[in-house]
This record gives structure tokens, sequence and C-alpha cells, in this order.
């Protein structure tokens, strides 16, 4: 393993960081996204106290941060801990954080030290950072309203309005399709195994749904359905609730996702 390049600090004993932004300028950042990354640099960089902003560098939007002297060896021995990975969950959750910032903005950007003569200590990937994505394939149910069977070969696809998104990834065989085709416009309950993708901001999307099968639902506000459970004589627990919202989507039913 290569040895780590000689620090040089200040003869003050400040140390100097700056963060480069391949997009924007000082000129054209907004303040609001400015005062965003600046935030989430902190929380990387640690010792808020003693770390000092010392201005925007003219090209694309460098910030210059000043360390203090006393703070100068825990900041890069957390900075160092962050390239490795094994950092505290604040740090990692602040170097993701840059990372989406910069994703999002259509950049990179890295992060050098003055004291290693300039040389970069960390690399955030952003916009070459592929989306996370996470796959799940199940049983489930949807719920929703039938607004169209269509196909002319074996497959049929079946759409579906359901909490006011289109849900379009639905197939089923001819026999479903027919029964399915009678109840065009009324709210129904499709079981069958279906394929849910979830994305780097925790929502998930129905990717594909095989009904296998399903019934009718009567089209009743939960509050009315509520008060009628409620004349029935029996004792209703602190659960109760949950228990019933678990009767009308299925029990471990993913919530529907549009597409």
């Amino acid at each position: 393993m290569a040895a780590s390049p000689k620090r040089k600090s200040r003869i003050d004993g400040t140390e100097y960081y700056r963060f480069k932004i391949d997009a924007y300028t000082p000129a054209t950042m907004p303040m609001a996204r400015l005062a965003q990354y600046m935030n989430e640099l902190a929380i990387l960089l640690g010792e808020r106290d003693s770390v000092h902003f010392r201005g925007l560098t003219k090209g694309s939007t460098v910030l210059n941060a000043r360390v203090d002297r006393e703070a100068a060896p825990k900041v890069h021995q957390r900075v160092v801990a962050v390239r490795a990975g094994d950092a505290s969950r604040e740090a990692l959750r602040a170097f993701n954080a840059l990372n989406a910032l910069l994703s999002a903005d259509n950049a990179v950007g890295v992060l050098r030290d003055a004291a290693l003569h300039g040389a970069v200590v960390i690399r955030f990937h952003g916009r070459e950072l592929a989306p996370e994505k996470f796959t799940v394939r199940q049983q489930g149910s949807i719920d929703g309203i039938v607004t169209g069977v269509r196909g002319k070969d074996e497959t049929i696809h079946v759409t579906l309005q359901s909490e006011g998104r289109q849900i379009s990834g639905c197939e089923t065989t001819r026999p479903i399709a027919k029964q399915l085709g009678a109840k065009l416009f009324e709210p129904v309950r499709l079981f069958g195994r279906g394929r849910w993708i979830r994305d780097a901001d925790g929502v998930w999307t129905l990717e594909y749904f095989r009904i296998e099968s399903f019934e009718p639902l009567q089209d009743v506000p939960l509050t009315d359905a509520l008060a009628a459970l409620r004349d029935i004589p029996t004792n209703w627990g602190d659960d109760s609730y949950a228990e019933l919202m678990e009767m009308r989507t299925g029990p471990g039913s993913r919530k529907n996702g549009g597409h």
C-alpha cells in the first residue's frame, strides 16, 4: 500500500479544504442550493464551531473552508474515515446527501486538502452514480377501478385507476379478462404476483402484476364503513383500526404503485 502524502499545515496551524462542484458558478448558484451544500459539507467535516466558510472561488463553484488549528487533526481523521467508508453514521449520511445534491444538479464534486498540496481526498460521483433501485417479487393485491381491458392475443392488459393514479402494468388471461370487462368502471381488488421497485427516495412503484383472481369491492368511503362497523355490538380494542386496514388491504399487501 502506498504511503499517504505528507501533510503540510500553515504556519499558524490552520488548514483549508476546497469543495468543487462542476455545475453552476458563484454567479448562477441559487442561494438556497448553496446553503444546502454548505450545511452538508459542514456536517461531513465535523467540528462545526471550528470550521469556517472562507468564500467562493470563481469558475466552477468552489466552497472554501478554513479549519482552526485545534480541530485540524480531528477533521482530517473524519475525512479519511469518510473516504474509507467507516466514518460515523452522521458523516456518511452527509456524504450521501452531497452525492444526491450533485446528482440532482447533474454534477460531480471533489474535496481537496490544501495541506496535501491540493490533492483530492474525497470524490463525489454525483451524476455518475446509477440510481439505486430495489426490486421485490411477491404475491399481493391491488385495489382500484377498472378503466380498460385490452388485447388480442392470449395475454390481456388491464388498466386501473387507483388513488388518483393510472396503473397499466397488469396482465391476465382471457377468461379473467372477460369477467373484469363486466366490471368496467367499478372498484375491484386484484390478486396475483407482482414486481415492485423501490427508488432511492423509498417510493414503491408497481412495474408488473399478473392477475390470478379478483373480487368486486363496494365503493363505500372508509368513514361510512367504520360507522357501520361501530353499530355492530363488539369491543373495539386499541389495535382495531390497524386490524381493519389489514382486512381491507390484505395481509402483507404493498401500497399500489402507479406507472
